[in-house]
């Protein structure tokens, strides 16, 4: 899936059109997974997964696995207006 990039930062729309997918720490996730950009670009195309049961996708890079959330999460987060 490849990253993307808008006003907003960086996202992936997954490959069943949900999304978009954004980087960024979430009340309930970040404590446990790593919700960091992981070092990606616009333009990567990293392997990601749905993580069933979460609005979450878990993406493969460099031998470790980090989570971004859907873009509602971080709305209800107050980050995005």
């Amino acid at each position: 899936m490849k990253v993307r990039k808008d006003d907003k930062g960086l996202y992936i729309v997954n490959n069943r059109g949900d999304g978009p997918y954004r980087p960024g720490g979430i009340t309930g996730y970040d404590h446990v997974w790593d919700m960091s950009y992981g070092g990606l670009q616009e333009g990567d195309n990293p392997r990601a997964y749905h993580v069933a049961g979460a609005p979450l996708l878990r993406i493969k890079v460099d031998g470790r696995d980090i989570y971004w959330a859907a873009e509602s999460l971080h709305y209800q987060e107050g980050r995005f207006k």
